[in-house]
């Protein structure tokens, strides 16, 4: 995997003139989101490289990017014959970036890529990630997500990657609460999976547990009274989750969370936090007849016993309850029914439209009366 350019740090967003000039730049592609980009102060600084540079922006697609909007992504950033291109915003637009970057460079259909019926065999444009979120940590992974058809699909491959990325956490001052929490709690997520991953690295529970320990120390006064301090290590938490999650993919919380999001419209942090208490639980309670990981059910549970530490919990139940907790004091629900998800039918709908890649990187093996049984404790 690539090494990226990283400018970190308040401000940091002023190095962007010296990418364009070393990539000798003159036409850039500008992917943003409709209202994040000035509401995040991007566009100012945008609109002062535009008596130097030319931007052709595409904010045309939503929060949940479909593949129809992707397409015309592609058709346009191909049409533009730009030198470059750049994404500001929160993980979808960083997403949506990464795949019109990536798919316009290759020679077939774009959705054949997408199924998995095509092999990504060439490099897009050079990339820039800026995000005005501290959540996705979508600047950090080579992966992406599209949906086609209600269904979510996540491509991976080395070379959708950014080259750059800048952190500027100045961008994320003007977040709203609500966002705030929402993408907070998804990096919360994303790191607390990462650390009992199936694929996680030494490298990877580094990352994942200082991004727990930053998120913990400052999520909740990053939402009810922000200051500069608590954005900074909200931006490096979300940086920190990404960079595991590169490593790990996540697990059970996420590969359940997506009909939710499609086919109920519950917001994709809310939704992966619904179930990550449960989850801990269940996957503390692995045995040899269920282990998922190759590494055993001692490694397993040593690695929930570094878990709770880190967290500062004495036992999984404990664990569980300060998640709730962190949800509750950000304003976040955590009954699936203040979403609409009431009935027996809705939870076999959700059980039964499971992501099995990212099930398969969860430590434990999960039946779906197990399943079934964890989506009713939260109704």
């Amino acid at each position: 995997m690539k090494v990226q350019d990283e400018y970190t740090g308040v401000h940091s967003i002023e190095n962007l003139r010296e990418i364009f000039l070393k990539q000798n730049a003159a036409k850039v592609f500008l992917v943003t989101g409709r209202k994040s980009f000035g509401l995040s102060g991007a566009e100012n600084f945008f609109k002062k490289l535009s008596e130097e540079f030319e931007f052709i922006q595409y904010n045309d697609f939503s929060e949940n990017p479909k593949y129809e909007e992707l397409e015309k992504g592609i058709n346009l950033f191909r049409d533009s014959d730009c030198d470059i291109i750049v994404a500001a915003g929160g993980g979808s637009v960083i997403d949506t970036a990464k795949l019109i970057n990536t798919l316009s460079a290759q020679e077939k259909d774009p959705a054949k890529y997408i199924t998995g019926e095509e092999v990504i065999s060439n490099k897009g444009k050079h990339f820039t990630a800026i995000p005005t979120t501290s959540g996705a940590g979508s600047e950090a992974t080579h992966f992406a997500v599209v949906y086609m058809d209600m269904e979510k699909f996540s491509l991976a491959h080395e070379f959708i990657l950014p080259d750059a990325v800048i952190i500027d956490p100045e961008l994320t001052y003007s977040l709203s609460p609500r966002h705030t929490a929402l993408s907070g709690i998804d990096a919360f997520s994303q790191a607390v999976e990462s650390y009992w991953s199936v694929n996680s690295t030494d490298a990877s529970r580094t990352f994942a547990e200082e991004a727990i320990k930053l998120i913990t120390g400052n999520l909740n006064k990053a939402v009810n009274n922000p200051d500069p301090e608590c954005r900074i290590s909200m931006s490096t938490a979300a940086n920190l989750a990404g960079k595991a999650i590169n490593i790990t993919k996540t697990t059970a919380p996420h590969a359940v969370s997506y009909s939710m999001t499609s086919h109920y419209g519950v917001p994709h942090g809310q939704a992966v936090s619904y179930t990550l208490g449960d989850f801990l639980v269940y996957n503390y309670n692995v045995n040899e007849d269920d282990i998922n990981d190759k590494r055993g059910v001692s490694f397993v549970k040593k690695t929930f016993e570094e878990l709770l530490k880190i967290l500062g919990c004495k036992s999984v139940y404990e664990g569980r309850e300060k998640i709730k907790q962190l949800m509750t004091g950000i304003n976040l629900k955590t009954n699936l029914k203040d979403y609409g998800i009431s009935s027996e039918e809705d939870i076999r709908f959700i059980a039964d439209n499971v992501n099995t890649e990212r099930l398969g990187n969860n430590p434990r093996s999960l039946t779906n009366y197990e399943l079934l049984s964890i989506l009713r404790n939260n109704l």
